[in-house]
């Protein structure tokens, strides 16, 4: 599955690795976003998995519907 971003903004800070394991809902970044008053928000986890690939770092900007990251299911446990 791959997150993309709801809205566009600013890679302020990555709160995951590849290879971690995630839940459902839980925060993978933290973007700024374009409005006035510049709110960051957070990139949740769409569904539980293992973090394959980051295609973004902190830094860059990120437009509406871009690919942030890719997550795959689980490995075994």
């Amino acid at each position: 599955m791959i997150v993309r971003a709801e809205w566009p903004g600013y890679v302020m800070d990555v709160l995951v690795r590849v290879g971690e394991e995630v839940e459902e809902d839980q925060a993978l970044m933290l973007l700024e976003g374009t409005d006035s008053s510049h709110t960051p928000f957070y990139v949740n986890s769409p569904e539980a998995g293992k973090v394959k690939e980051i295609l973004v770092e902190e830094g860059d900007f990120a437009e509406e519907d871009d690919d942030l990251m890719a997550i795959g299911e689980y490995e075994g446990d």
